[in-house]
């Protein structure tokens, strides 16, 4: 059984490009996280509907025209999973 994610419902999310990082305020926590890409891609291509890695990573590779690749779905798994601990995503296991 896969993991799923989605933007968390009703989430305020405001970024601040800072050169090479991210500034990133969740309203309903108040914290401002600090992250680098792909963290602010992989943000923009979620949405509000639940999504697997594997889907995420095939929005960005269209989006940035990159190569289909496994590393490109392994570094979204791994951030998608860092982005819920940090309560900025909401996780589900898929059915």
């Amino acid at each position: 059984m896969s993991q799923q994610y989605k933007l968390r419902t009703g989430e305020t999310l405001i970024e601040h490009v800072l050169d090479s990082m991210t500034a990133v305020f969740q309203a309903s926590s108040g914290i401002t996280h600090l992250v680098t890409d792909p963290v602010p891609a992989i943000l923009e291509v979620l949405s509000d509907q639940f999504v697997d890695s594997d889907q995420v990573a095939e929005r960005l590779q269209r989006q940035f025209d990159l190569q289909a690749d496994a590393d490109v779905a392994a570094v979204v798994a791994a951030r998608l999973e860092e982005l819920w601990q940090l309560g900025l995503v909401e996780r589900r296991t898929a059915p």
